[in-house]
C-alpha cells in the first residue's frame, strides 16, 4: 500500500492511498465467498464454484465494488497507524479509480489545546437564595393541581374552564373549527393564537359572540403572522376552579405522607433549597468553563466541525419524524429556514466541540485519573437503595467505561472549581517542580 500525506492544514491532512494486488486480496478472497453463496452458475453446487470462474462471470471489478464499504474505511484505518496520526473523529473518504485502486482520505487530527493561565481563573461563586414567595407558589401549584370544577352561572372569568363551539376565519378560509371544544382561559395559554383567551372573558353562556383577533408579527407561522383572525363562539358551559383549603388536611389528602401542613412546607422548602442548589452549581460550572475557553486556543478541523454540525441536525431531524413531521415544514411552522439551522448547528458543534477539547486537556494536564475502585463505589451508590442485586447490565465494560468517562469529568469540574476559588495546589506542585528543575 502506497500513502502519500500532504501538509497539514487546519488539523486534518489528506492522505492519497494507492493499492497493490496484495493489499487487495483478502478483500477480493471475502467478496467471493459472499457472491458464490448467493449466485447459481451453471455446472456447480451453489457456493462450490471456484474463484477464477466468478471472477470471469462477474469480472474482478465486482467483486472490488462489493467490498468496497468495507474495504475502504479498513485500509483508511490501517493507513492513519502507519502515518502515525493522532486522528480524531472520521475521515471523509473518497474513490478516485479502479485500476489502480486509488483513493484520498481526509483525516481531522486532535487538536492542539493551550490552556494558558488557567490558574489564574477566579470566579465567585454566589450562594442560592431561596424566598418564602418561592415555597407559597409551589404550595399554590400543588393546590391547583387538585383542584376541582365546578359549573359556574356567570360570564367568564380568567382561570375558568370553558365548553364552546368555536370557529376561526382568516381571509374568507376556515383555520380553526372545533365543535366541542374544551377550552381552559389562561392567558399563557396562546392557542390558537396569542390573545384568544382575554377575547372569551366576559362572554356569557349560549349567546353568540363575534370578535377579531390581531395574529402578532411576530407569529412563528410566516403565513398567519400579521393577519386577522375572525372568531365566532358559542359558549356552552362555564366551570370555575375550587382551591381546596390550606390546611393540614390539603396537605395529607396530596399522598406523599406529609402529616400535616407545616410538614409539607417544610419538605418543599428542602427540595426547593436542593434545586436551587443545583441549579446555582450548574449555572457556575457554566461560567467556569466558559472562563476556561476564553484563556484557551485551540484549531478544531473543518471537517470535524462538519461531522458534528450534521450529526445534530441528523438527531434534529429524527426528533422531528417521531412527531409525524418533515423537519422542512417543521422548520416552516418556526420561522426558520435550513440555512439557519445549518448557521446555528456549526455555531453550537463549535461550542460543544470547543468545550470537550479543552476539558478533556485540563483533565489530562492536572493527571485526573480514575480507579477501578471509583467505578465499583460509584455502581454500589447507585444499587444502593435497590432490594436485589446489582444488574448484570452496571458490570458491563460499556457501562463502566461510561461511568468511568462521567467520573472523569465531575473530577475535573472539582478541580476546576478548586482553582477558581484560589485553594487549588497546582501553583505549589508547579512551582515545586521548577525549583527542583532549576536546583538540579
Amino acid at each position: 500500500m502506497k500513502i502519500v500525506q500532504d501538509d497539514v492544514v487546519e488539523r486534518q491532512t489528506k492522505l492519497h492511498i494507492e493499492l497493490e494486488d496484495e493489499d487487495l486480496e483478502p478483500y477480493l478472497d471475502r467478496a467471493y465467498k459472499r457472491v458464490v453463496q448467493r449466485v447459481n452458475i451453471p455446472g456447480f453446487r451453489k457456493g462450490k464454484a471456484p474463484r477464477s470462474i466468478v471472477e470471469q462471470m462477474f469480472g474482478r471489478e465486482s467483486l472490488i465494488n462489493d467490498s468496497l464499504d468495507s474495504m475502504l474505511p479498513e485500509l483508511t484505518g490501517k493507513a492513519i497507524d502507519d502515518q502515525q496520526l493522532d486522528a480524531v473523529g472520521m475521515p471523509s473518504i473518497e474513490l478516485e479509480e479502479l485500476t489502480p485502486l486509488q483513493f484520498s482520505a481526509i483525516v481531522p487530527l486532535q487538536p492542539e489545546v493551550d490552556l494558558g493561565a488557567y490558574t489564574s481563573i477566579r470566579v465567585e461563586k454566589e450562594l442560592p437564595t431561596l424566598d418564602d414567595d418561592a415555597v407559597n407558589q409551589r404550595i399554590e401549584q400543588l393546590r391547583l393541581s387538585v383542584a376541582s370544577w365546578e359549573p359556574a352561572d356567570r360570564p367568564v372569568e380568567m382561570g375558568d374552564m370553558v365548553s364552546a363551539q368555536i370557529q376561526g376565519e382568516i381571509d374568507g378560509k376556515t383555520t380553526f373549527d372545533e365543535k366541542d371544544a374544551v377550552y381552559l382561559v389562561n392567558e399563557e395559554i396562546a392557542r390558537p393564537f396569542p390573545g384568544f383567551s382575554e377575547k372569551l372573558v366576559g362572554l356569557s353562556v349560549n349567546n353568540p359572540e363575534e370578535f377579531d383577533l390581531d395574529i402578532p408579527e411576530d407569529f412563528p407561522d410566516p403565513n398567519l403572522a400579521g393577519k386577522t383572525s375572525t372568531f365566532k363562539v358559542i359558549i356552552s358551559d362555564v366551570k370555575s376552579r375550587v382551591l381546596p383549603e390550606l390546611d393540614d388536611e390539603f396537605a395529607q389528602s396530596i399522598g406523599e405522607g406529609y402529616e400535616d401542613l407545616e410538614d409539607l412546607k417544610s419538605q418543599i422548602t428542602e427540595s426547593m433549597q436542593s434545586e436551587a442548589e443545583t441549579e446555582s452549581t450548574r449555572t457556575y460550572r457554566d461560567s467556569l468553563i466558559e472562563a476556561l475557553v476564553e484563556t484557551a486556543t485551540l484549531e478544531i478541523p473543518p471537517l470535524l466541525l462538519k461531522n458534528e454540525s450534521d450529526h445534530m441536525i441528523q438527531e434534529q431531524e429524527r426528533m422531528v419524524s417521531q412527531a409525524n413531521m418533515v423537519l422542512d415544514d417543521y422548520l416552516q411552522s418556526i420561522g426558520k429556514t435550513r440555512e439557519e439551522l445549518e448557521e446555528e448547528s456549526i455555531k453550537e458543534a463549535e461550542t460543544r466541540l470547543t468545550r470537550s477539547f479543552v476539558l478533556s486537556k485540563l483533565a489530562e494536564t492536572e493527571e485526573i485519573e480514575v480507579t477501578d475502585a471509583d467505578v465499583e463505589e460509584k455502581i454500589k451508590e447507585m444499587f444502593a437503595n435497590a432490594e436485589q442485586e446489582f444488574p448484570e447490565s452496571s458490570q458491563s465494560e460499556e457501562m463502566k467505561n461510561y461511568l468511568k468517562s462521567n467520573l472523569r469529568m465531575e473530577k475535573t469540574m472539582e478541580r476546576l472549581e478548586s482553582i477558581a476559588s484560589g485553594t487549588n495546589e497546582t501553583e505549589e506542585v508547579i512551582d515545586e517542580k521548577e525549583g527542583e528543575a532549576d536546583a538540579s
